[in-house]
């Protein structure tokens, strides 16, 4: 059996007609897109620092150096709660403030409203929904997502009252290498886990290329292809499924007593792009390496923070990405993969406590 990993493409999910209104949003190639577009528009009006989150993806680090931007980070604490009393002492000494809702979670009303103040007075706030999808309930001035960690295709939107029109249309006309390598890779994917036929080493090369291209290809005009069917999806069904899995994992997980679920309640109408445990007690990187040789691949979030220097000053940061893993929860995977991940997970421990 084979539990989580890369999206591979499922018919199962689409609707006759959109389900998505998203005429006011951009439509753009994935969250790095929109990165180098809200990092060009700051950096075109005279910002030339951002106040960040100590907990993130470096690869965010990489978008914003690309426009020429510096930062400083605020606190985030272990339960991926922002520290108030250290945003509050650094955020008046910086135009542009950047915060992250964590797995689909948004903060409590309490941070969203200081949140809102500070756009209020004059902090542009950039708002990162890329494990959140769409939400009701923005704060941000620039408010992202990224789609393919939710589903089987690239794209993000860019919601945004302010004018950028003069930093996308530099873009415009880039080919999109990646694009027929990803969808070729999502196919032989499914062919190769559901039908087992297919290659393991064509679909690493396949991978690796198209990662490459969306490494080193600034795309920034999203695929109208791509479009279309992240439009058509059932994403109230999708939600409903990755809600319900959520509850279903958590109860398999409370009997172990080494896992602690860093959201233990699900928000009212949340999609939860996994649920996050740490580990305690046990190296995660062991239990980690036997999920693998089980046919389980989880996410980690983000091990590179531990490694990378603009990151890894931050000790409670590490200490948290070392301890952290997601489990997966989506709708591709079914409660008998979910039994299966929560008894490997036992064994893991088990093995290595």
């Amino acid at each position: 059996m084979f539990v989580g990993g890369e999206f591979y493409y499922d018919q199962d999910w689409f609707l006759d007609k959109p389900a998505l209104s998203t005429e006011k949003r951009h439509f753009l190639n994935g969250g790095r897109a929109c990165l180098a577009v809200i990092g060009d528009y700051l950096a075109g009006h005279g910002i030339t620092r951002i106040l960040l989150p100590s907990y993130l993806c470096p690869s965010i680090l990489d978008a914003l150096e690309r426009c020429g931007l510096a930062y400083s980070f605020y606190q985030i604490n272990e339960d991926l709660a922002i520290d108030l009393e250290d945003l509050s002492q650094k955020a008046g000494t910086h135009k542009a403030v950047y915060f992250i809702n964590y797995f689909g979670f948004m903060h409590p009303p309490e941070t969203r409203n200081y949140l809102k103040d500070l756009r209020k007075n004059g902090i542009l706030i950039v708002e990162d929904n890329a494990q959140a999808g769409f939400t009701d309930h923005s704060t941000g001035d620039f408010v992202l997502n990224s789609l393919r960690k939710l589903v089987p295709y690239d794209g993000g939107y860019l919601d945004t009252d302010l004018d950028i029109a003069p930093y996308l249309s530099k873009y415009f006309g880039r080919p999109n290498r990646r694009l027929s390598l990803i969808r070729e890779y999502r196919q032989q994917l499914r062919d190769y886990l559901i039908g087992g036929t297919g290659s393991y080493k064509k679909l690493v090369d396949l991978y690796s290329r198209a990662d490459r291209f969306y490494e080193t290809d600034l795309v920034i005009e999203g695929d109208p292809g791509e479009q279309q069917q992240i439009e058509r999806l059932d994403w109230e069904g999708i939600r409903r499924i990755r809600r319900d899995n959520y509850r279903y994992m958590l109860d398999l997980i409370s009997r172990i007593p080494e896992i602690k679920p860093i959201y233990p309640d699900l928000q009212p109408d949340a999609m939860p792009l996994g649920l996050p445990v740490y580990l305690n007690g046990v190296s995660r990187n062991d239990v980690y390496e036997h999920l693998g040789q089980n046919g389980i691949g989880l996410f980690i979030h983000w091990e590179e923070l531990r490694h990378d220097p603009r990151t890894n000053g931050n000790s409670l940061a590490v200490s948290m990405a070392g301890r952290m893993l997601t489990l997966a929860i989506d709708q591709h995977t079914s409660r008998a993969q979910m039994d299966y991940l929560a008894k490997n997970l036992a064994e893991g421990i088990a093995r290595y406590k």
